[in-house]
């Protein structure tokens, strides 16, 4: 119960329920959300930062498929941290050893147990940008005071104050047009335990749903925001062959399906999402052009500028569209 919380992410719950160990979450991004985590300190056997044993069922297993567990299907966890405790891993075992095992099958009626949960996710907290007018009031300023020239000249900076026209004086606020306020995540287990003198036997499955943070345009016929899904299925069946032998057998299969934008050079990060919304310029372009300008065209026509100068290749992301490539 105590490893039960409002998350998908077993590694995430860690954090100040277990003596000696740290743990930290750099991202809260579904399929990228596992946290770190010391046991020994971080000053761990070898060269920087090394992991600790993870054990699953003796088996030994990955931080991802440690925080895929769900705690209705555990059954024992610790966490060894002293050299005496540690010493049967040998030198792998140098960095704490966390022990996971999962339920067993009991005699008797068959049990069958279904969790379901929902929660919300919020958008990151505690920053502000100021708003377009004063964006490029400060951009001449900071020019002038260099000796060069006004970046934006008054008519453009006096027509995106009264919001003329949005596609001839743009006036874009990136956090607003591609982040959600919050989402919705979904998490179900189900569960069956019984058994008889010959067989015990516990069957379970898992599923989760955990929802990204970007916006989808309307005109788009797919959708771009960061989702992961994942199925675990788990079978653990003991079954009494003679008074002194048992034979156990343990199966578990792992699904993950993880979905979001994507480039040429790989997957589009929710990391890379945020830093292009703060390179990119709020008043060089629209984010998107309405349908009806070129209503032949059957996808979304995005916004974009390209910068003249001589340090045209150092610059060229501010005149990049986050929106486009998200």
């Amino acid at each position: 119960k105590e490893l039960k919380g409002p998350t998908s992410n077993l590694t995430t719950m860690l954090s100040g329920r277990v003596a000696g160990l740290i743990s930290y979450q750099t991202s809260g991004e579904p399929g990228r959300d596992n946290a770190t985590f010391f046991i020994r300190g971080v000053g761990s056997f070898g060269a920087g930062k090394v992991d600790p044993l993870i054990l699953i069922n003796g088996i030994e297993s990955t931080t991802t498929e440690l925080a895929r567990i769900q705690p209705d299907d555990i059954e024992g966890f610790s966490v060894l941290k002293d050299a005496t405790a540690t010493s049967m891993y040998g030198t792998r075992g140098a960095n704490g050893v966390i022990l996971l095992s999962t339920k067993n099958g009991h005699s008797g009626k068959t049990k069958f147990n279904i969790r379901y949960e929902s929660s919300i996710s919020s958008n990151a907290k505690g920053y502000n940008l100021a708003d377009n007018v004063t964006y490029m009031e400060l951009a001449n300023e900071a020019s002038l005071t260099r000796g060069g020239e006004r970046v934006y000249d008054f008519n453009k900076i006096e027509k995106t104050r009264v919001k003329a026209n949005e596609y001839l004086y743009p006036n874009n606020n990136w956090k607003e047009i591609m982040i959600r306020d919050y989402t919705l995540n979904h998490r179900m287990n189900m569960n069956v335990s019984g058994g008889g003198d010959i067989a015990k036997y516990y069957l379970s499955a898992s599923y989760r749903f955990d929802n990204g943070m970007l916006k989808t345009h309307k005109t788009n016929n797919f959708d771009t925001n960061i989702k992961n899904t994942s199925l675990e299925i788990r079978s653990n069946i003991d079954l009494n062959l003679t008074k002194t032998t048992i034979a156990s057998v343990r199966i578990n299969g792992l699904f993950d399906d993880l979905s979001g934008p994507a480039t040429s050079s790989g997957v589009y990060t929710g990391s890379d999402v945020f830093k292009s919304m703060l390179k990119a310029s709020p008043v060089a372009f629209p984010a998107v052009f309405p349908q009806n300008m070129q209503p032949w065209v059957k996808h979304p026509l995005f916004g974009n500028a390209s910068m003249s100068g001589k340090n045209e290749s150092n610059t060229i992301d501010l005149y990049y569209n986050p929106y486009a490539n998200a």
